[in-house]
């Protein structure tokens, strides 16, 4: 049995346990254990244990993996809110000329940042990662594209 097993073995009740008191969809809860777990998979080469012990790791890697979820989840209502109130498939072309005008008037790091954000599903820190900016930069740059998009919206 190799380590991503004994971790597994040892530790998926636990962090079952700690997303199911975070999270009440039981989809969602499924979904993020194995989030969790791939993960940890993943980053298993990077673990150091004499920096910090296999339950802090998980545990760690758990609570990010359930904070990344919130703020995906926050952060997709707000875009919801602000930009459209219909579905994507209910646009009409003109609301979709409409956004893509929107999208082109923001500087070009904001919106490849709201594209690969929103379109691929990325937390915004991972977006960051992708786009090699700190995590800081993305959120602040995120934050006045969403502005210059309600502002667009909001003048129509």
């Amino acid at each position: 049995m190799n380590t991503a097993e004994q971790i597994y073995l040892q530790y998926h009740d636990k962090v079952r346990a700690y997303v199911r008191g975070k999270i009440q969809d039981l989809h969602d809860v499924e979904d993020l254990v194995s989030a969790v777990f791939m993960k940890i998979v993943q980053k298993l080469d990077s673990y150091d244990p004499a920096k910090v012990s296999v339950s802090t790791w998980v545990y760690t890697i758990t609570r990010n993996t359930v904070t990344d979820h919130f703020r995906t989840r926050r952060t997709l209502v707000a875009l919801e809110d602000y930009m459209v109130d219909e579905q994507p498939e209910e646009l009409t072309d003109d609301e979709l000329d409409s956004l893509a005008d929107a999208l082109l008037a923001l500087r070009e790091k904001a919106r490849d940042l709201i594209v690969l954000h929103y379109y691929t599903g990325h937390t915004l820190k991972e977006t960051a990662e992708m786009m090699g900016m700190s995590y800081i930069n993305a959120k602040v740059i995120h934050k006045k594209a969403l502005e210059s998009l309600r502002a667009f919206f909001a003048a129509r």
